[in-house]
């Protein structure tokens, strides 16, 4: 039942011309990025009052964007098999755009930046290669793979990088001897979404056979297995807190999201607490940082946001359109999501006092 409550009043909105792929939020929130499937890339600068359209319509989808750790770069990739990069000088100052780097491998799903560090992860067919921000150029190792890269994570650390593929989930620290090998487990499925727990060294991976592992110690202890959901596991997030032994995992899979607590450490000792309330598939989902406050994204074109306890506190709508992605701001104040006919919108959210956990202080918009 929704509390009397009320987190959210007022919403920002704009609209790009085809469907948003992808958000991404600066690490100080001064900048968000929004993708589209037309290969529009807009920027909008809070500090500034500003916005920029980085690329225009051109027909050729971009799947994933982000910026780099000390804000300097902003990527981003897709369906031209490029690397696409701009330096940013900070707010109020014109993103300079780097000459594209092409990388002739098809489609381009996965990249990501490590959390801490200059190093990009970019899943290039059956590889994946680093590109080098302290050096402007790719990092000398790579990592292959026996299928093509379906997903990857960082550790919150920023020295383990997690790819997987069909049959095969890979765990890699680049940053050490080039002699050691990566760590190689076979998954028996393709691992479509990775997530590394902020706390607890646990791996999750959730699966296209309905399926989702988890693995304690980096995925060097032996995986707990999670079978029927009842779709594909198409997406993870972990929460900050701490529960008994290990933060709470929301996963995704058709129209349910799941959170997942750990209560002991035997396999059953995972207990799954459903949410139900949306009507069709979840495309996204993100724990607040800094609270145990939940958002889901739906195609039923609503957003839905939930307590630590599972309960719904408040949904959100647009204008009626399926919703296909979400991000939450660094200070746990504002979430962004867009749908799938190019609108966005952009919520300041007042998070429940008794849902938060450490918190650093945050800033509105414009501020």
């Amino acid at each position: 039942m929704v509390e009397a409550a009320v987190l959210v009043n007022e919403r920002l909105s704009g609209e790009l011309q085809q469907a948003i792929t992808a958000l991404s939020w600066s690490p100080g929130g001064e900048f968000l990025a929004i993708a589209s499937a037309g290969g529009e890339l807009l920027l909008l600068d809070f500090p500034a009052g500003c916005e920029e359209l980085l690329c225009g319509n051109s027909d050729e989808s971009l799947s994933a964007i982000g910026f780099s750790a000390d804000c300097c770069f902003l990527m981003a990739v897709g369906q031209a098999s490029c690397l696409l990069l701009w330096e940013l000088g900070g707010s109020g100052l014109r993103p300079m755009a780097i000459e594209p780097i092409s990388l002739e491998c098809g489609w381009i799903d996965q990249a990501l930046w490590q959390p801490v560090g200059s190093l990009l992860a970019v899943g290039a067919g059956r590889e994946v290669r680093l590109w080098d921000s302290s050096t402007r150029g790719w990092f000398s190792g790579r990592l292959d793979l026996p299928g093509t890269v379906q997903s990857l994570a960082w550790s919150a650390d920023g020295k383990q990088l997690a790819a997987s593929c069909h049959g095969e989930l890979v765990v890699w620290n680049p940053l050490v001897s080039p002699q050691v090998e990566p760590l190689r487990i076979p998954t028996g499925s393709a691992g479509l979404v990775l997530a590394f727990s902020p706390i607890a060294d646990l791996l999750a991976c959730g699966q296209m056979d309905r399926s989702l592992m988890l693995w304690p110690q980096f995925g060097q202890g032996r995986p707990w297995r999670f079978s029927g959901f009842p779709a594909k596991v198409r997406s993870l997030s972990w929460g900050m807190n701490r529960g008994r032994l290990a933060p709470s995992l929301a996963v995704a899979s058709a129209e349910n999201v799941v959170i997942w607590e750990q209560r002991d450490i035997s396999e059953r000792g995972w207990h799954p607490n459903p949410l139900v309330w949306h009507q069709e598939k979840v495309q996204a989902l993100s724990f607040s940082p800094g609270s145990s406050l939940l958002a889901s994204a739906s195609a039923d074109g609503t957003v839905a946001l939930w307590d630590g306890r599972g309960r719904l506190l408040q949904p959100l709508e647009g204008d009626g359109q399926g919703f296909q992605c979400l991000a939450w701001r660094g200070d746990g104040l504002h979430l962004a999501a867009g749908d799938n006919q190019g609108s966005w919108w952009l919520w300041p959210v007042a998070v429940p006092a008794r849902e938060k956990q450490k918190r650093t202080a945050g800033f509105g918009f414009g501020q």
